[in-house]
């Protein structure tokens, strides 16, 4: 980790471009015979000093037939996420209209880590899904074409990102190349310790140093041994679906195309080729002050220099060393000037939950 950290103390006159703030707040009710209606609201404050600080604001009705418990705990969320990119889009687009930069800061993270894989799914709700992922490419390809930073910031993360990168490297400096594949495809360190149970004993010896039993988290793993104001590598999120081996289509596409009808499949296969062909996003865990906890930071990959597109990488890496991350830091040093507490961490986007979450 020590040699993924970079020093950096905020600047708070490096601040430049118009801060967006977005957050959103979602509610559903579920009723007999299964019907079910979720409404999510959401709310873009934009800080421009010496400018108006419009307000933003977008709400989305979904009424369906819900017999699935999974799917009354899914829809809600792809419901508040429409709702978020769709003003952060508006947001953005109305900044750069009048000739300013956004710098767009959504509350949480910019990263799919449950993509809805299941064709159950698409089957079910694939209009509200195709709906999802025009959203999320059409921020995400503006911030591209238009040169700006879409940022995603979380106060809690219990994810093994760049744990599992660190690992990665660590079993090849140790000479254990047999480890790697398991290694690669394992999601976590508890994933890899399964994994591991079906390893002859004198294989499973060689690896014991590295299946620890209580593994830390990113977040975890920064505070212990990080020292000091500044922030990670930034590590390059490959998506998280698994691709098919034939002609390097993803298998999901073949299974919408067999379980949906010819419109609605071709709908939602476009929807989702739009999203994999716009950049992906990277992570980084910053801490703002000596004494503050880590906070995890996504970053749109175009704001780092890697605008291509996402489908085309297929695990996590650190960006390379010879990487320009000032861009990251411009954006720290709008993140630092906010930072006020470990609960109120940016005041816009506190200001922005507010209106936008329901009491």
């Amino acid at each position: 980790v020590k040699s993924m950290w970079r020093g950096f103390s905020p600047d708070p006159e490096g601040r430049e471009g118009a801060l967006v703030s977005v957050d959103g707040g979602v509610q559903f009710s579920s009723f007999a015979y299964g019907d079910f209606v979720s409404v999510g609201r959401a709310c873009a404050l934009t800080h421009w000093p010496g400018r108006e600080q419009p307000l933003t604001k977008d709400v989305k009705i979904y009424v369906g037939e819900v017999f699935d418990d999974r799917d009354r705990g899914f829809i809600p969320g792809y419901v508040r996420m429409i709702t978020e990119y769709r003003v952060a889009y508006r947001a953005a687009a109305r900044v750069l209209e009048q000739g300013g930069l956004p710098v767009v800061l959504m509350d949480g993270s910019l990263y799919f880590g449950r993509f809805p894989y299941a064709v159950r799914e698409y089957v079910h709700h694939g209009e509200l899904l195709t709906e999802l992922f025009d959203a999320i490419a059409g921020l995400r390809c503006l911030a591209r074409d238009h040169g700006f930073p879409l940022v995603g910031v979380s106060k809690d993360s219990t994810v093994f990102y760049m744990y599992m990168a660190l690992l990665r490297k660590a079993v090849s400096d140790a000479g254990l190349g047999w480890m790697s594949k398991d290694v690669d495809e394992a999601s976590s360190p508890l994933n890899l310790m399964v994994k591991a149970e079906q390893w002859p004993q004198d294989m499973r010896a060689q690896a014991e140093a590295f299946l620890e039993r209580r593994p830390l988290c990113d977040t975890a793993l920064v505070n212990e041994v990080a020292e000091g104001e500044g922030y990670t590598q930034p590590l390059l999120l490959a998506p998280s679906i698994y691709y098919g081996r034939d002609a390097g289509t993803p298998d999901l596409y073949k299974r919408i195309r067999s379980n949906l009808g010819d419109e609605k499949a071709e709908a939602a296969i476009r929807a989702l080729e739009g999203f994999f062909k716009c950049p992906g996003v990277a992570v980084t865990y910053w801490r703002p002050s000596v004494k503050a906890r880590p906070f995890r930071v996504d970053v749109a990959a175009s704001w780092l220099g890697r605008g291509d597109p996402w489908d085309g990488l297929k695990s996590n890496v650190f960006v390379g060393p010879d990487t320009d991350l000032k861009p990251l830091e411009a954006v720290l040093n709008h993140l630092g000037y906010w930072h006020v507490n470990p609960i109120e961490y940016n005041v816009p986007l506190r200001q922005a939950d507010m209106l936008a979450r329901f009491d």
